[in-house]
């Protein structure tokens, strides 16, 4: 048990299938193909904004950020007033989103590092004055804000009932998991949150490395912002703010440690499945908003006991 319990993917592995078999058992047609690929799509999303609170909390420095929401927000709304029917359309908009995410992204990184302002406060900071823009924005200039026939494909169809947008998350999953494993920078990535010190002792260059996750983060949260533009059909104010804590909800219950240096986005991309099906089930369920979030922070709440559980059964050994 104690085995099991070490490894975040076979506990939310089991979680998962639990959830899944409790829920057809109570709930008939809980499982089937359709309602199946509806979760797998909310979850998609859920994971791709776990990536960005991934990276952020695996640099260490307490990092957090909390402009996701705003950041997706805003790469949605830009994609959308310039994409058009084409697929030219489709690449400006997704570049122009990667373009407004990088700038966020680096003002963050560099009032963090540079200018020793906390990542809870820059990033919330930065999220509120976004979003104050972007009322600015949307009540002066009257763009498009609905998602082409493209957009709404390809974030919203499916290939033989598995969802087109699930495997962008596969390839991005895979791409992140072999960037933190197997990579060196994801290496100086660890190294920095583990121990930012003996890093910069041995050569790492800490600011530049935090810095870069932040533009990651962003840019990354900027682009799902599109992809939820075609999935829900048009980009509207607050587009991605409900993302903003459910994304470190799924980073901490997959497991990565608030204080840098530890963490596995395959655990998180499970957390992010769990937490989908949890939220199917309970509302298939009828459960009210206070019995919901009463679970949701019993969940949270027990997921970071084992954490710190785990913490401190590796420094006993150590």
């Amino acid at each position: 048990m104690k085995e099991m319990l070490n490894s975040r993917r076979t506990l939310l592995l089991a979680l998962v299938v639990l959830l899944l078999v409790g829920g057809q058992l109570v709930v008939p047609g809980f499982t089937n193909a359709s309602q199946f690929a509806n979760q797998l799509k909310i979850a998609t999303f859920l994971g791709l904004f776990g990536i960005s609170q991934t990276l952020v909390m695996m640099a260490g420095g307490q990092g957090l950020d909390l402009s996701v929401g705003a950041a997706a927000t805003l790469g949605g709304m830009v994609g959308a007033a310039l994409i058009d029917q084409g697929s030219a359309g489709l690449l400006l908009a997704f570049g122009a989103a990667a373009l407004c995410g990088a700038v966020i992204g680096a003002i963050n990184g560099v009032g963090i590092t540079l200018f020793k302002v906390p990542p809870l406060v820059m990033t919330l900071a930065m999220g509120s004055l976004v979003d104050g823009a972007l009322i600015v924005w949307s009540s002066v200039m009257h763009v498009n804000t609905a998602a082409s026939p493209t957009l709404v494909a390809l974030a919203g169809g499916g290939v033989a009932g598995v969802p087109t947008i699930a495997a962008f998350w596969l390839a991005a999953a895979s791409l992140v998991w072999w960037f933190v494993d197997h990579s060196a920078w994801g290496r100086r990535l660890m190294a920095t949150g583990a121990n930012p010190t003996a890093a910069r002792l041995t050569g790492g260059r800490v600011r530049h490395v935090r810095i870069a996750v932040y533009v990651a983060s962003a840019t990354i949260a900027s682009l799902v912002g599109v992809l939820l533009v075609g999935y829900v059909g048009q980009a509207f104010l607050g587009l991605g703010t409900s993302y903003v804590l459910t994304s470190v909800v799924v980073a901490v219950i997959g497991g990565v440690s608030l204080a840098g240096g530890r963490g596995d986005y395959v655990a998180v991309a499970i957390a992010a499945i769990f937490l989908t099906v949890l939220t199917s089930l309970l509302t298939a369920l009828q459960i009210g908003e206070a019995g919901r979030q009463c679970i949701f922070g019993a969940t949270l709440l027990a997921f970071l006991a084992i954490n710190g559980w785990s913490v401190k059964g590796r420094l006993s050994i150590g």
